[in-house]
C-alpha cells in the first residue's frame, strides 16, 4: 500500500517524515518558516509502507543523511512543498 508523506530536509538530511493529513502541511510549513531561508526544505513523497517504515527508523536513529538518500532512491513520486502565497503577494501578481 502507498501513502502520501510530508517531510523536512535540512543540511543534515531527512529529519522529519509524517503521513500527509489536513494539518500536517501547515504544521511543517510553520517549522520551515522559522529557519533561515535556504536552510530547510519541505517536501512531499508517495511511499510504500515498507519504505516509510525504514525511513522512520533511520530518522529515529539519527541517520538523517541515509534517510534522505533512501527517500531519493525509493520514493514513487517526490517534490517540494511550497508555502502558500501571502495575500499581498497574490494581489501584486494579478496586476
Amino acid at each position: 500500500m502507498t501513502n502520501s508523506y510530508l517531510g523536512i530536509v535540512t543540511p543534515r538530511g531527512l529529519e522529519t517524515l509524517v503521513v500527509e493529513t489536513e494539518h500536517a502541511a501547515p504544521f511543517l510549513l510553520r517549522r520551515v518558516a522559522r529557519r533561515p531561508f535556504g536552510e530547510v526544505l519541505a517536501l512531499w513523497a508517495v511511499l510504500d509502507d515498507r519504505t516509510a517504515h525504514d525511513l522512520t527508523q533511520q530518522i529515529t536513529g539519527g541517520r538523517f543523511d541515509d534517510a534522505l538518500r533512501e527517500l531519493d532512491a525509493r520514493a514513487l513520486h517526490l517534490g517540494t512543498l511550497l508555502p502558500p502565497l501571502q495575500e499581498d503577494h497574490r494581489a501584486r501578481s494579478v496586476r
